[in-house]
């Protein structure tokens, strides 16, 4: 079936990738919640925007190494995320993918609440709390503790005596990871959900708000498939 040469694909990847970057930050609520169903395996593509106070800054600093070194650190603005759900009863485990940062998660998904772990090197925490409105409509709020991280590298300026190509000496990375606190509310109408979170970084007192699009597809179940797949 394709949904198993996905799973394959994905499983690879996380061993490939693992350890290559650890740069990530929480996953969807409503994605995780709308994978409830029993004997559930599915997919889910989202598309998250990042605003606030965001990291994009270069520091000169000649003791970073002992050289005359600058600090080149920035943030995502964006992130594509393709999850793929497998579910037994109220247990939850998928992979994916969140831009290049491969990631695992774990929890317990119902109807009306939901407790999400993962892990892609860094992690966190999340509770979830749903209300159905009816068949198609729900609305949820979500709680989270994380430990995130964003890009940073060392650009070493005296690299090659200065007669190397451009660019031959791009410095090794270095990610900066920061803790975080933040709430969230979601909207689901059938395999569709938009999502908006606040996220309050403690270890630097930044600001970051996102915003979140997520479709599950190509579901298989065993009973009542066709209330999960979009039609």
């Amino acid at each position: 079936m394709v949904w198993k040469f996905y799973s394959v694909v994905l499983v690879l990847l996380v061993f490939v990738l693992n350890g290559c970057c650890v740069v990530t930050r929480p996953p969807s609520a409503a994605a995780f919640m709308n994978s409830n169903a029993k004997d559930l395996s599915g997919d889910v593509i989202g598309l998250a925007y990042y605003s606030g106070d965001l990291v994009h800054e270069v520091i000169h600093d000649k003791n970073l190494s002992g050289n005359n070194d600058e600090r080149d650190s920035y943030e995502w603005p964006a992130d594509f995320t393709y999850t793929h759900f497998f579910n037994y009863k109220n247990f939850s485990a998928s992979l994916g993918l969140q831009t290049v940062v491969p990631f695992l998660q774990l929890g317990f998904v119902s109807k009306y609440v939901g407790v999400l772990g993962w892990m892609a090197g860094l992690g966190g925490i999340m509770a979830i709390e749903q209300l159905p409105l009816n068949e198609n409509w729900k609305i949820g709020i979500a709680e989270h503790f994380s430990m995130n991280g964003f890009e940073s590298r060392l650009k070493e300026s005296d690299c090659g005596g200065g007669f190397g190509p451009t660019g031959a000496c791009i410095g090794s990375p270095d990610p900066i990871y920061y803790t975080e606190v933040g709430v969230g509310a979601y909207l689901s109408y059938k395999s569709f959900a938009i999502e908006f979170r606040y996220g309050h970084d403690i270890s630097e007192s930044r600001n970051r708000f996102i915003f979140y699009l997520n479709w599950m597809f190509s579901v298989s179940k065993k009973e009542k498939q066709e209330e999960w797949i979009w039609r």
